[in-house]
């Protein structure tokens, strides 16, 4: 008999009243009888290790182990409470031609960073080494064979204006801040080395502004957000590279967020290398550095998009 595999995916590994459990093995014990040529695996979604290196999206499923594109089939049947891992994993699942259901899965929209990076990703854009998953998956990925090396930047994924965003620079520190922060899900990225980095307006599909972000060096801080201290002047287009620039429009591209967005863009101050650190949906406008320059910048393209004659 040819003997197919199957990942049953649910939101969570287990439940308190064993709700989860009771569906799958009613489940498996169906197969048993009428489908002896299925095995069926139970997943879960919150404890995937989700993993970007060198651009390039694998993830590991934590009870079996195995990555999920190893599996024959994938069934996602409990996935609305981890809607962001679900789509990082049809994202994988789709690209490496692993049948999987429901489809819809696959157009999910990306609300934290942990969609957001895995469609960047998906579509071969430069970003940090990344690695995610919960609290508990992470502590034993890091003092087992850790997936990063230190030191690393440990963010929120739902995370904004560099909060609960931190510098980590050895494994107590990071269970340290794992455990301080016990309801918050994290990204964990490498460091790039780096003095400064750019927020970039993508306003109809093109860079209509950047502004440059430079931290206090007399604060002891590794963020470059203008709210947390850092320094913000608008710099001409030309200041990055044409390459730095192709990401940026591609970046905001693939997220169906050309008509407006605040890119955020790396550059390693040792090899040059551009990263899009994320894509924010709706960048601040009215608050923060050069306010009227981005408020301009906004109400022109309102209207050209109205065809009006830019007010003036």
């Amino acid at each position: 008999m040819n003997k197919k595999e199957v990942l049953v995916f649910f939101s969570y590994r287990s439940h308190k009243y064993g709700y989860i459990e009771m569906l799958f093995d009613r489940f498996v014990e169906a197969a048993r009888f009428s489908r002896p040529n299925l095995t069926l695996y139970r997943g879960s979604l919150s404890d995937l290790h989700i993993q970007i290196k060198d651009t390039h999206l694998s993830i590991t499923e934590s009870l079996t182990g195995r990555n999920i594109d190893t599996f024959d089939l994938v069934y996602f049947e409990l996935w609305y409470k981890a809607q962001q891992q679900a789509l990082a994993a049809a994202r994988l699942l789709e690209r490496k031609e692993v049948p999987y259901f429901s489809k819809e899965i696959h157009e999910i929209l990306p609300m934290t960073k942990v969609g957001e990076l895995a469609v960047l990703a998906d579509n071969d854009i430069a970003i940090p080494n990344t690695f995610t998953s919960s609290r508990r998956e992470t502590k034993k990925a890091f003092k087992k064979r850790p997936p990063l090396l230190f030191p690393l930047i440990v963010k929120a994924a739902d995370g904004y204006g560099g909060k609960d965003n931190y510098l980590v620079r050895d494994y107590g520190h990071l269970v340290e801040i794992l455990d301080t922060n016990k309801t918050l899900r994290f990204v964990i990225q490498e460091f790039i080395p780096n003095d400064r980095d750019y927020r970039c307006l993508v306003i109809g599909g093109e860079i209509s502004l950047v502004l440059m972000r430079s931290r206090d060096k007399e604060k002891d801080t590794h963020l470059n957000n203008t709210s947390a201290g850092a320094v913000g002047e608008v710099v001409p287009v030309a200041v990055l590279s044409q390459e730095a620039q192709a990401i940026v429009i591609k970046a905001a591209k693939v997220l169906n967020r050309s008509e407006f967005a605040g890119v955020d863009l790396m550059l390693n101050s040792e090899t040059g290398k551009p990263y899009i650190l994320e894509v924010n949906q709706t960048p601040q406008i009215e608050i923060g550095a050069e306010v009227h320059k981005k408020m301009d910048a906004l109400l022109s393209y309102m209207s050209k998009t109205i065809g009006g004659n830019d007010g003036k």
